[in-house]
């Protein structure tokens, strides 16, 4: 019988080439940043202005959400982990929630 030579593999160093050109191509794929998203250049992120309008009266609510967090932060040290707001045109008062701690702001 004769002899069987074991199979020279020539393909070895294109697999090896594939296999890189793969590995390339997934750490391409991958979020640049550390939250997961991709990095996009150019412009900022959207920040939409919202308002509510009422009797004729306008309130922006960006203000009085950056006015809850001040005021909370008048009596407290710990940072804004939650923050709620409830705007009540009629009675002309936002009611906040931020760290479980409630309070009231006129508008």
């Amino acid at each position: 019988m004769s002899e069987k030579k074991p199979a020279v593999v020539a393909d070895a160093p294109a697999a090896e080439k594939a296999t890189r050109k793969a590995a390339k191509a997934d750490k391409a794929a991958k979020p640049t940043t550390k939250t997961g998203k991709t990095a996009h250049r150019g412009r900022p992120p959207l920040a939409p202005e919202v308002y509510v309008e009422y009797s004729g009266k306008q309130y922006n609510i960006t203000d009085l959400v950056d006015r809850a967090k001040a005021d909370y932060r008048l009596t407290h040290k710990v940072g804004v982990q939650s923050c709620k707001v409830y705007i009540k045109p009629e009675e002309e008062a936002a009611y906040y929630v931020v760290n479980k701690v409630s309070g009231k702001l006129p508008l």
